[in-house]
């Protein structure tokens, strides 16, 4: 297998690793297993206002999976075939223009610019787990570092 692997829509594999190591302290917290998907909202069909019960997709699509393996987070691809088959704590849905800016800026502050296209409404954000699950897997600094509130001002 090539060490640099391109695939629609991302970029390089090895890109999106390197950045995540950079970033390592916010996934150190997480527990082995903790799973983050990214999709294409143009190629996954998951659009603004569709109930996803309508969204029907011919073919599968390319996911980027990140997920906690022994302490360190791991990029891989993997596939997509909708919402109700996704293995994933948490799942992302961005638009073209917010894949082009993560992607452009993997050398520098990815997690910042991808936080950006959350409160700019290019990521959607699917929760797949309830609030205590995601505090016991240790999604609490990651979550924060994307701007979402967590835990609330009172702890």
């Amino acid at each position: 297998m090539n060490a640099i692997l391109e695939f629609g829509g991302f970029g390089e594999l090895c890109d999106w690793q390197a950045m995540l190591d950079r970033h390592r302290e916010v996934f150190t917290e997480m527990d082995d297993g903790a799973r983050i998907g990214i999709v294409s909202r143009e190629a996954s069909g998951i659009l603004p206002g569709k109930h996803l019960e309508g969204v029907q997709r011919a073919a599968e699509v390319d996911m980027l999976a990140w997920e906690v393996q022994g302490g360190g987070m791991q990029a891989a691809i993997e596939r997509f075939a909708g919402m109700s088959t996704v293995k994933v704590d948490l799942l992302l849905v961005a638009d073209a223009e917010a894949l082009a800016a993560a992607r452009a800026d993997l050398a520098g502050n990815a997690l910042t610019t991808i936080k950006k296209a959350i409160r700019r409404g290019n990521i959607m954000f699917f929760v797949f787990k309830n609030k205590a699950q995601l505090q016991d897997a240790g999604y609490e600094d990651f979550l924060e570092s994307l701007g979402l509130a967590f835990l609330g001002a009172c702890r």
